[in-house]
């Protein structure tokens, strides 16, 4: 799935805060959901100016600092049901030392208190230093929506206010280890998490949450009805009168933000090596969140353009399932790649599912020729794993993975 996953927000590698559940599921899912959503046209029933100047007022983007008033994180949130109180994701507000919130028209708050949270969901509830009257909040819809209902998003994406995706409901579902969804086709983009989505009355449906990466139609929301599940846990935070919120749109550390950005442009451009580089960003939480599907996104822009270590990278991520579950067919297919390449890592794990039968026919001297081949450019775990196979294999088979590991070349 390419999610402009939502779980967007950006934070700080060294808040070690995990972003949502780094789950979706296997690769099936979006082609079979794709199949059933062809029944569901983009809807026109929305009166997008109306809505959008009903509802972008009671949006916001949350800046997070650290207890030096240095930005540290910045994400989507919005305000819901009471004056001041504020929805947005645990991974960007939930262990804030401090915080504020930006209007569309350029006003800024401090968020006093956490008031509520749930970390599994990805929630947290706040309370913003807002006198009554002084932004509105959006109402919870009356009822769930239905397949084929058009739907609104409207966010902060790269810390850009006033950023409008329209699309339309395909399902809601229970996703095994997400829970319940909203899957609908109103386009996520990085930073998008905490965006309320809502319905032509402007209710809020849900919270913005992953986009599934390569796949711009398919997008989840947090359903409403989770929100109720939240856990009080009150908690004051400091007062952020001196922080500094002229950090750059997408919540950078205040440490490279230009290379940052410059990254990010290069790699919405096409830029292999940059998508790369964002795409590691994403994955382990550097300047931007924490998020496998962004980091999957990236990293199969840059595979599909032959970058060997993205290549690489794509077929770890699916072969560890961290991301979506497991899928072995696909991990097979970039590691082979990234294997005949020479990419000595990508021979020790692809010679281990060669060894196990693992997405591919279980080939023990092809195995053992994959293995040899990462071992002697010095990778240790090969070195580990060709001792545990010389035990295993019969001398005609360790004679014959040496012949085809000497004779070896690289493919382009």
């Amino acid at each position: 799935m390419e999610f402009h996953l939502g779980l967007y927000g950006q934070a700080l590698k060294d808040r070690g805060v995990e972003s949502m559940k780094n789950v979706i599921v296997r690769i099936a899912f979006p082609v079979l959901l794709l199949a059933l959503f062809r029944i569901c046209p983009v809807g026109a029933d929305m009166d997008s100016d109306d809505l959008v100047k009903r509802i972008q007022p009671a949006t916001v983007i949350v800046y997070v600092f650290d207890r030096d008033g240095n930005p540290v994180a910045q994400g989507s949130g919005f305000f819901f049901k009471y004056y001041g109180h504020l929805i947005t994701n645990y991974h960007v507000l939930g262990k804030a030392a401090m915080a504020k919130v930006r209007t569309p028209d350029g006003r800024e708050f401090n968020i006093k208190s956490i008031q509520a949270r749930d970390e599994p969901d990805d929630l947290v509830e706040a309370l913003v230093d807002i006198s009554i009257g002084s932004a509105p909040y959006l109402n919870p819809a009356s009822a769930p929506p239905g397949v084929g209902d058009p739907v609104m998003v409207i966010g902060s994406p790269w810390g850009v206010d006033k950023v409008v995706s329209r699309g339309n409901v395909h399902a809601t579902l229970e996703i095994p280890k997400f829970g319940k969804c909203i899957v609908h086709s109103a386009h996520s983009f990085p930073g998008s998490s905490g965006s309320p989505l809502v319905n032509a009355r402007g209710e809020v449906l849900g919270i913005e949450t992953a986009a599934v990466p390569g796949k711009p139609d398919l997008n989840l929301a947090v359903p409403l009805e989770r929100f109720s599940g939240l856990s009080p846990d009150y908690r004051e935070l400091q007062i952020a009168s001196t922080a500094r919120t002229a950090a750059p749109a997408d919540a950078l550390t205040n440490r490279k933000p230009d290379a940052l950005q410059k990254d990010i442009q290069m790699a919405e451009s096409g830029d292999p090596a940059a998508q790369a580089r964002v795409a590691a960003r994403y994955e382990n939480g550097q300047d931007l969140s924490q998020n496998c599907f962004e980091a999957l996104r990236f990293y199969r822009k840059a595979a599909e353009q032959g970058y060997l270590q993205a290549q690489y990278n794509v077929g770890r991520m699916y072969y560890s399932g961290a991301c979506m579950g497991k899928n072995l067919s696909e991990a097979a297919r970039w590691l082979q790649i990234a294997a005949e390449r020479g990419y000595p890592e990508a021979q020790r794990v692809f010679g281990t599912m060669c060894f196990n039968g693992e997405g591919v026919s279980c080939n023990r001297v092809t195995a053992c020729m994959w293995t040899i081949l990462a071992a002697s450019r010095g990778n240790a775990e090969a070195n580990k794993f060709l001792r545990l196979m010389t035990s295993e294999l019969t001398r005609d088979e360790l004679s014959a993975a040496r012949e085809m590991a000497v004779n070896w070349k690289p493919s382009p």
